[in-house]
């Protein structure tokens, strides 16, 4: 084969793999987006997705010329959606609490919103807690890969003392039939779950709080930075408040927490 023959046998080769490789490059709309039953920052009701994260996830994808909208998000257990923004990519999970353990695992777009993460009790159980050595003589419901149990088992509460389960009104039961001691999860979602389910907020307790943090966007952590930084500007500006007025960042707020 001449020489010439085979340098451009070797460029149409190049050039034949360039889309095959290009497939692999990342962009808006590769992305898979997963959310959870999360009160009133994500949630069903209605059979229409709502909620803070998912309000500001829609304009986010409009501010960044996706095609993507709220209907192409993926409402799943918490679990199944956290393993797949753990292990494939492209894939998105929140709202999500940004923690020192989670730090590296993802990389983040956010905050959205403060959060608690608390224990919470049946008032009539009188437990009190005064430090977290206190925790290990109770029984705790928490949900699967929630950082709710995240902060316990880091804390050094033993696994036998956890009640897991993929589903809140499974642990709001069991917590009202005494099955278990306390629930460990965000407060203000807690109190939204039980108040749904039938169940008066004034018989439960915050009883210890376990961390105070912000609740943001985790992706992939090989999602492109410049993909991230499209989102945290698109965030941001929906966060800048006009003059005289509230920004629709306020307005999402108010439409889900007065």
């Amino acid at each position: 084969m001449k020489k010439s023959t085979l340098i451009n046998l070797l460029t149409v080769m190049v050039f034949c793999l360039i889309p095959f490789s290009a497939g692999f490059a990342q962009t808006v709309d590769d992305l898979v987006l997963w959310t959870e039953q999360y009160p009133p920052f994500n949630f069903e009701e209605n059979e229409k997705l709502q909620g803070i994260s998912v309000d500001l996830m829609d304009i986010m994808l409009k501010k960044v010329n996706s095609r993507l909208t709220r209907d192409d998000i993926q409402l799943v257990p918490w679990s199944k959606g956290y393993k797949a923004g753990l292990t494939r990519k492209n894939n998105v999970i929140f709202g999500t609490t940004r923690t020192a353990e989670r730090e590296t695992l993802f990389k983040w777009v956010g905050p959205f919103a403060p959060t608690r993460i608390s224990l919470t009790a049946r008032k009539d159980r009188n437990i009190k807690i005064n430090s977290i050595n206190d925790v290990k003589k109770y029984k705790i419901g928490v949900i699967r890969d929630d950082v709710g149990e995240q902060l316990l088992v880091a804390a050094g509460i033993p696994k036998k003392n956890l009640d897991r389960t993929a589903k809140a009104i499974s642990i709001i039961k069991k917590l009202s039939s005494g099955k278990i001691d306390m629930w460990s999860y965000e407060e203000t979602v807690a109190k939204w779950f039980i108040k749904k389910n039938g169940f008066n907020p004034v018989d439960y307790e915050i009883v210890h709080v376990l961390k105070e943090g912000v609740l943001s966007y985790a992706f992939h952590k090989d999602t492109p930075d410049s993909l991230i930084q499209k989102f945290q500007t698109a965030l941001d500006e929906i966060k800048k408040k006009p003059a005289g007025e509230k920004s629709k960042y306020e307005k999402i707020l108010d439409k889900y927490l007065k």
